[in-house]
């Protein structure tokens, strides 16, 4: 049997819930809020006791429903969560191992958290600093390999994180090794407390890489008269683009090109099965291209792996191999005579595709019709046109990375 908290809450202190672990807008917690509570339901305890159809019955969405009574326990009002908060720092934080991480957090957890973030970073409501890059040079013994640490605090969510992610260590293959990893840094935003160290080999980046995919295409593609999915570049971002598309757009078709032809195969048909979509191996990029109305770019970035008269007049291109000075996915003509979405484009102007069409002359800042928070808020249009090519460039905020930490310490804080 479960015990929940029956220590009351604040009208405030149950909007911050939903805003936080339940991950809703703010208007929308404001109004979940002040009906829960104006019926006496302000405390995990009296939550709980509510089905989906009590909740659906107050004017509470389907979904919303389901998810406030998955992360009633989150709701702990302050002095409890001081308390908690103190234990937890006394004791040290929490380890979670990447076994853990991947069976209890999945791609889904991700996409709703990650929307929010995105449309609070929009409105200046997420701290998020430009991310650190250390370099490991190639020597007989020692790289080569990249490190990139970012982090961020999403405004009224309960935790915020840092994370360092260890990329292009290929030498590893020859190993038997990842050529990366990761960790997460998840810290109580109340009190400064390390909460959790997560050890998620990039899983946790992976997934809310996809789930920013899926927001490019639930509000930037043509909905159903997109048939057909490109994924240039088979790796473990490839799968979960695929994977976090299908959670937004349930039927389509794939075609997928790897220089790598077993790798470009093995993700077809591990995708295929998993799906229950077609996926198809094809022998070029070229191919992939002219038959795709969705092309997902995720290469390591050393080269441009497509050209513009390759493309449908209204292909939209999500690409999110870019996120160092060095690298660039897409050729400049082809950002520059598309509608460019950035996630964030101060960052995309020093380290995404932007930044080769700045430094070649060809676009500014002012060029960027919008970033993605701002089309999910409605502030800025998406597509405005059935003939529109558009590039979003994904080179992965520290929001992200808040927002799927918050997400995985509300699910994974639960186990014993």
């Amino acid at each position: 049997i479960q015990h929940h908290t029956t220590q009351q809450a604040t009208e405030s202190e149950v909007e911050a819930w939903l805003q936080g672990p339940v991950g809703l807008m703010p208007e929308v917690a404001a109004e979940y809020a002040e009906r829960l509570v104006a019926d006496g339901f302000d405390s995990a305890a009296s939550i709980s006791l509510l089905s989906v159809q009590d909740l659906e019955r107050r004017r509470i969405r389907t979904g919303h429903a389901m998810t406030m009574l998955e992360r009633v326990d989150a709701l702990v009002p302050i002095a409890n969560e001081l308390e908690n908060s103190q234990e937890t720092e006394h004791k040290g934080p929490r380890f979670f191992d990447f076994a853990t991480i991947k069976e209890h957090v999945k791609v889904e957890d991700a996409i709703e958290a990650v929307e929010e973030a995105f449309g609070k970073l929009a409105q200046g409501q997420v701290d998020v600093p430009l991310p650190m890059h250390i370099g490991i040079n190639e020597t007989d013994e020692y790289g080569p390999g990249d490190c990139h640490i970012k982090g961020g605090y999403v405004s009224g969510a309960p935790t915020f994180t840092v994370k360092l992610a260890m990329v292009s260590f290929y030498k590893n293959l020859e190993r038997g090794l990842p050529p990366g990893a990761g960790v997460f840094v998840v810290v109580c935003a109340k009190t400064g407390a390390t909460l959790a160290v997560m050890q998620e080999n990039r899983y946790l980046t992976d997934l809310r890489t996809g789930a920013a995919g899926a927001l490019a295409v639930k509000y930037l593609t043509r909905g159903d008269q997109d048939k057909t999915i490109a994924f240039i570049g088979c790796g473990q971002i490839a799968k979960n683009m695929a994977r976090a598309s299908h959670a937004v757009k349930s039927n389509f078709e794939a075609v997928a090109f790897d220089p790598n032809r077993p790798n470009c195969e093995a993700f077809a048909s591990t995708m295929s099965e998993e799906l229950g979509l077609s996926f198809e191996a094809v022998s070029s990029a070229h191919e992939a291209c002219r038959r795709a109305d969705i092309i997902f770019t995720q290469t390591p970035g050393g080269a441009t792996v497509l050209e513009r008269r390759w493309l449908k007049p209204h292909a939209t291109i999500i690409a999110s191999g870019s996120d160092q000075p060095t690298k660039q996915e897409l050729p400049v003509d082809l950002i520059s005579h598309s509608k460019y979405v950035a996630d964030l484009t101060r960052q995309t102007a020093k380290v995404g595709e932007l930044r080769s069409a700045i430094q070649a002359g060809a676009m500014t800042i002012d060029d960027v019709h919008a970033e993605l928070g701002q089309i999910i808020n409605g502030e800025k249009p998406g597509r405005t046109s059935d003939n529109e090519l558009i590039v979003v460039d994904l080179t992965g905020t520290g929001g992200q990375d808040a927002a799927i930490g918050s997400v995985a310490w509300s699910k994974l804080s639960k186990l014993p």
